[in-house]
């Protein structure tokens, strides 16, 4: 049956005016952050001091911690290097399924490699990782979540830029969609730790190449910002009670409060430090830092928070050349801004439907070859699969 539109016609009304009055409390809250940017911009050394004791007293806080720019700072795009490397991976993947005839898991990563003002053309791999059948269950014998594929996926893709960086002519830059720090399911910590070491591990070995890695954030919703400026509202007391779900700024994200600083394309907001549980892990050369960037066009601001590991964030030189590469890089995309080379890496990476099918029927035939039973898709899946081409029952 189609949507009855009617039903929905009846709430628009007070679904609209129920997105009026929380527009105009977030504004309310906007302004407040936004005064206290201006008031706390060089006082930097206070806001580090408040978001250590923070730390002591707020389970699972997370925030935007100063460096050593003021919170106000606007840096115009550098010019662009004459020749540097530029690469990108984005994966895709097949998850594991009890509807499937049988489970499997395959990570494909798609990447592409350009080396800016030598003429050549852009080189573009595909790797292909069919997991290992062990490492689809967990202790408790279930299959693994698509969020521990997810986790799995990213570790690959930084793998992937790690094994292409021999040789490369520097300035040399790696990217990756989404942030550089992991989140893990609840559930699955062992597994999520073993991964963070590895993952951890790629990150030295990119480091050590001499290959700056980032991860780009398009559109984000984050209030890393908003969240450090609660922690100087709070008294000592209301922040022992503090709690993510009940914030003094709830609704005001890092984008709505940078919008009216960042107002050039190619300006770049101060680098900050990320203060999370997880980002404790990443120590050193490691820690995650961001900043945000505008990539839009004049007149048509578009901010996208990128995140880079310290030692990239503590050589303003190499953050301005991620800089002006990264506007370049989504100027290519005319009016919907975002970086051509990770556009490219998500096309190669993509895993069609005939492609999932063909893989199937190669471990079926394995598994028939080695006297494996199969078990036949769930008469759900079987449903799916026909409505494909079937939409509505002929009877």
């Amino acid at each position: 049956m189609p949507v009855n539109l009617l039903d929905i016609q009846k709430k628009l009304k007070g679904f609209g005016a129920q997105a009026l009055a929380r527009k105009e409390e977030i504004a309310v809250r906007q302004k407040e952050v936004t005064d206290l940017i201006q008031g706390y911009a060089h006082r930097l050394d206070e806001l580090k001091a408040r978001v250590s004791y923070a730390a002591d007293v707020v389970r699972h806080l997370r925030c935007a911690l100063p460096v050593d720019e003021p919170l106000d700072t606007v840096v115009p795009k550098p010019p662009l290097p004459k020749k540097f490397t530029v690469m990108a991976a984005d994966g895709s993947q097949i998850n594991p399924s009890r509807h499937a005839q049988v489970a499997f898991c395959v990570i494909n990563v798609g990447l592409i490699k350009m080396v800016r003002g030598s003429g050549l053309t852009p080189e573009i791999f595909t790797q292909s990782q069919l997991l290992d059948y062990d490492s689809l269950f967990t202790p408790s014998g279930v299959l693994i979540s698509e969020g521990m594929v997810a986790l799995k996926r990213d570790l690959r893709e930084r793998e992937a830029l790690a094994d292409l960086a021999e040789d490369l002519l520097l300035p040399a830059i790696s990217m990756t969609d989404g942030p550089l720090e992991l989140y893990r399911e609840p559930q699955e910590t062992r597994e999520f730790e073993k991964t963070l070491d590895q993952y951890l591990g790629v990150l030295k070995r990119l480091h050590e190449q001499g290959l700056m890695t980032l991860g780009y954030v398009d559109k984000p919703g984050s209030s890393l910002i908003g969240q450090l400026l609660e922690l100087v509202e709070l008294s000592d007391q209301d922040l022992e009670a503090y709690s993510h779900r009940q914030r003094k700024f709830a609704g005001v994200n890092d984008v709505s409060l940078l919008s009216d600083l960042l107002v050039n394309p190619g300006d770049r907001s101060a680098i900050f430090a990320i203060h999370s549980e997880t980002s404790q892990r990443f120590k050193g050369d490691l820690a995650l830092h961001f900043f945000y960037l505008n990539v839009g066009t004049p007149g048509k601001t578009h901010l996208a928070r990128v995140e880079i590991p310290a030692w990239v964030a503590c050589d303003h030189d190499l953050v301005g050349v991620l800089q002006a590469v990264l506007t370049e890089q989504t100027c290519i995309m005319g009016s919907r801004p975002y970086p051509y080379i990770l556009h490219r890496a998500h096309e190669v990476a993509v895993v069609t439907l005939p492609e999932h099918q063909h893989v199937e029927e190669m471990i079926v035939a394995e598994f028939d070859r080695r006297g494996i039973s199969v078990d036949e898709k769930s008469n759900k899946q079987y449903h799916k699969d026909l409505d494909r081409t079937k939409t509505r029952y002929q009877g």
